[in-house]
């Protein structure tokens, strides 16, 4: 996933509601990931949480063409864009690899678990291929170290796609994204083996898919007639009750169509005409937002020391899922362990992904015209 954009210089636009969304849809990838036996851990909203990660891969294209489409003219624009890109995502993503090995070396060290150190999906070669972010161009067989990473790769090959589509065929892009697109949607419907839950192997097919259609969307979206007042909330209401009721029910090779559904809510959400907007701009949501992509780099890393200390302590009876014996019980624990992810999360957000993105910006600001 991306952290949200600021507005570019030419637009006011924040795309607030949608930035709310992806906070929601962070929150479920967590209760998604979430080893605990709760209420809500066997809801089919749940169970297929992974969906709502291409909810970010369509944001994503949607965003990044309004924001660059018009402003990538040259080679060193290219270049800008991609610093600045992998500015956004690269500090957050080192500091959480490092942490995961010095898990490894606590292991290494401190024999924290039975789990032998350095291996497998926690290999010494998998350390460089992270750091180059290149861990999902289908160069291992599983994910490695801290696994929701898959989609910051993904994320990448993207840019650099749109980059050099931009700059070699400006008015031409959209059409030839859109075709990608599709070849995208068929790679995974032909070879990925659980369809649209593919990470480690068919991750950039799958990214390339939701991607390019969000920035197909930004080229027509302003020129779709759009409701207003009552008719907008309806739709509104429509699009939110059809995806969930959507990711609720589907398995197999229907779960493709999930990125077609998310270009609609980024439709109907983008003009923020509707009470539910209106609802997605109050502030709490729109921070929750904003600190999304630390979240959703946070989480495993806490969910992998609770696994750990949980084993060491018996609170895992079936080998599989925390359990305290009460559903009720084991509901306040999964609300709590959220709460510290999110304090986590705020924490390396305002002291690691806001300064790094501030230090990049300003490093790869367009020098002022006569200076």
């Amino acid at each position: 996933m991306i952290p949200p954009l600021p507005a570019p210089p030419f637009s006011p636009r924040r795309f607030e509601a949608l930035d709310s969304l992806r906070g929601l849809c962070a929150v479920l990838v967590v209760m998604f990931h979430m080893p605990i036996a709760s209420h809500w851990r066997d809801w089919g909203l749940v169970q297929h949480g992974y969906l709502f990660v291409d909810y970010f891969f369509v944001l994503s294209g949607f965003v990044i063409a309004h924001a660059y489409a018009g402003r990538l003219a040259t080679p060193r624009d290219g270049g800008r864009f991609m610093v600045r890109r992998l500015g956004r995502v690269w500090p957050l993503h080192a500091l959480m690899l490092a942490l995961f090995v010095g898990l490894e070396l606590a292991r290494l060290w401190f024999n924290v678990d039975s789990a032998p150190p350095f291996t497998r999906d926690r290999s010494v070669e998998a350390i460089v291929t992270n750091l180059l972010l290149v861990q999902a161009w289908h160069v291992h067989p599983y994910l490695t170290w801290n696994g929701p990473a898959w989609t910051l790769s993904a994320e990448v090959a993207c840019y650099a796609v749109f980059a050099g589509l931009v700059l070699v065929a400006p008015r031409r892009f959209r059409g030839i994204g859109a075709v990608l697109a599709v070849i995208g949607a068929i790679l995974v419907l032909a070879y990925a083996r659980r369809w649209m839950n593919t990470t480690y192997d068919l991750a950039v097919p799958r990214a390339v898919y939701g991607f390019f259609l969000g920035c197909l969307l930004q080229g027509v979206w302003t020129r779709i007639p759009r409701l207003k007042g009552h008719a907008a909330t309806a739709l509104e209401v429509a699009a939110v009750l059809a995806i969930c009721g959507f990711i609720g029910w589907v398995t197999g090779p229907v779960t493709v169509l999930v990125s077609l559904l998310f270009l609609g809510v980024v439709w109907v959400f983008a003009g923020e005409d509707g009470a539910l907007s209106r609802w997605l701009d109050h502030p709490a949501l729109v921070t929750l937002g904003r600190w999304s992509f630390a979240i959703y780099m946070v989480h495993m890393f806490v969910l992998t020391v609770l696994m750990i200390a949980a084993h060491k302590v018996g609170w895992v009876p079936g080998g599989r899922r925390i359990d305290f014996g009460s559903v009720w019980i084991n509901d306040l624990f999964a609300l709590g362990l959220f709460g510290l992810i999110l304090v986590l999360a705020v924490a390396a957000h305002r002291l690691v992904e806001t300064p790094a993105q501030r230090v990049i910006d300003h490093w790869t600001a367009r020098p002022r015209v006569g200076s």
